[in-house]
């Protein structure tokens, strides 16, 4: 199923997306205790789909417990982004280089194929690839490359950060300019890797993840502030 493929979700599955979506735009002011009875009765629906979404939205990272075990919005931690966006440079720079080097032809052809037709869709208008599922798209697409090195353990860690992550990267791709720049920066890193040229594709996929971390960065900081600005910030 492409990006753009709108399927039928259930009710417990849309209510944690919009919350998802709400405190991901900064809605919740910081060390605001999430309430079930009031977030039902903004979402028109019972308790239970609530307390589901809550649930998957810890699991998630996106919310964490106060001492008294109630949920609060989680806030990101700038440092911690930057250390983490450290590592992955340093994974992403191992396996394209190997990939260039001695990867899996068929499957870099694959990803190749599925990356092109995304962006076509995209520039005629058939996919719309805004927000979370565009996340998901990019980790599968490095998912791919790392699995096409050949390199299992980097394969590995690679899932593991992307999973510490993603609550940073889903400010990734909030506009039309960063999802082209994307898809262009994609194309440039596979055309190298299967080229062969191992340091223009490291180059390629050095650039990709720093611009990517600036841009996360900054809008980290735009939901931080709008954040505080609903609400007094926790002692």
């Amino acid at each position: 199923m492409s990006v753009g493929d709108q399927p039928t979700v259930s009710r417990a599955e849309r209510v944690y997306l919009e919350i998802r979506d709400r405190l991901l735009r900064g809605e919740f002011p910081v060390g605001q205790r999430l309430v079930e009875l009031q977030l039902a009765e903004e979402h028109g629906t019972s308790r239970t789909p609530i307390r589901e979404a809550l649930r998957r939205l810890e699991g998630d990272g996106h919310l964490e417990r106060d001492p008294s075990g109630g949920l609060r919005p989680a806030v990101p931690s700038v440092r911690q982004m930057r250390e983490l966006y450290d590592v992955r440079v340093a994974i992403e720079e191992l396996v394209v280089a190997r990939a260039a080097q001695s990867g899996d032809q068929d499957a870099l052809t694959a990803l190749h194929e599925d990356w092109s037709r995304l962006a076509e869709d995209w520039r005629e208008g058939r996919a719309d690839l805004r927000g979370p599922d565009f996340v998901h798209a990019d980790e599968d697409f490095h998912q791919r490359v790392a699995a096409a090195s050949g390199h299992e353990t980097a394969e590995r860690l690679l899932r593991d950060l992307n999973d510490r992550i993603r609550i940073l990267r889903i400010h990734d791709f909030t506009s039309d300019e960063r999802i082209a720049a994307t898809l262009t920066e994609h194309a440039e890193i596979l055309d190298a890797i299967r080229a062969g040229e191992g340091q223009a594709a490291v180059a390629f996929m050095r650039a990709h993840v720093l611009r990517s971390a600036l841009v996360v960065r900054d809008r980290v900081g735009v939901a931080l502030a709008r954040m505080f600005e609903a609400g007094e910030p926790p002692l």
